[in-house]
């Protein structure tokens, strides 16, 4: 399955940071250009190319059964499903360093400052944020779990889809860094931290099952304002 953590595949949109490494060129004083090792492109591109295929040809149709959803496949998110179990192997050891890799070879030369600026600004702006892809069904479940079955206020969580941002490689890769997981979604709530994805690192719908999901979201103020003796 697409490396996402709790599920997920590569970013639909690449990056358009020049896949170059600027360095000061010696005696003269001016900017040199090294272009990344041929065989790094050319892997690169190849892995980004099958996985846009793949998850292009497992995708669902949209229909009314299926509430227009067009992206993998549903089931997929299921905490007993293959893809939950391979996503899970692929967490730890060097899996999961590999995973690293390819976000940061998709994601070509970024500010990084820049983009962790941005991480922290959204992360300090909302209660919750959730990193994900559009065609995510770990990232459509948690969504549907926070909005839908606990009932959080949609003002209260800020949702940036990386397969849409032009940043979004840069985002996953950074998001990585901190982490040690480039999967989708990548779940933050004030006051408690990174809580993982979908069913794993810990995951949303571990922690809603064991009870300890819904004091977090009170805590950090994720839900509407309760009425007082019903006047406000």
């Amino acid at each position: 399955p697409p490396p996402r953590g709790g599920g997920g595949g590569a970013s639909a949109a690449r990056s358009r940071s020049a896949l170059s490494v600027r360095m000061a060129g010696e005696g003269e004083g001016k900017k040199k250009t090294m272009e990344r090792p041929l065989g790094d492109n050319i892997i690169t591109q190849a892995i980004y190319t099958v996985e846009m295929a793949r998850v292009k040809l497992m995708s669902e149709k949209p229909s009314e059964e299926n509430n227009n959803w067009s992206g993998e496949p549903r089931e997929w998110a299921e905490d007993s499903s293959v893809a939950q179990k391979v996503s899970e192997l692929s967490q730890v050891g060097p899996f999961a360093s590999f995973k690293q890799w390819i976000a940061s070879s998709i994601a070509g030369d970024y500010d990084a400052a820049s983009i962790n600026g941005r991480i922290d600004s959204a992360l300090a702006g909302s209660p919750v944020v959730m990193f994900s892809f559009t065609t995510c069904p770990f990232c459509l479940k948690s969504k549907q779990l926070l909005l839908e079955e606990i009932g959080m206020d949609p003002s209260k969580l800020k949702v940036i889809e990386c397969d849409e941002d032009e940043e979004g490689n840069a985002i996953r890769a950074e998001l990585g860094k901190r982490t040690g997981r480039t999967s989708m979604p990548s779940v933050w709530v004030q006051g408690a931290g990174y809580l993982g994805g979908c069913n794993d690192g810990p995951g949303l719908v571990p922690l809603n099952k064991e009870g300890k999901l819904v004091p977090m979201l009170e805590a950090a103020g994720a839900f509407p304002r309760q009425k007082i003796f019903g006047l406000f």
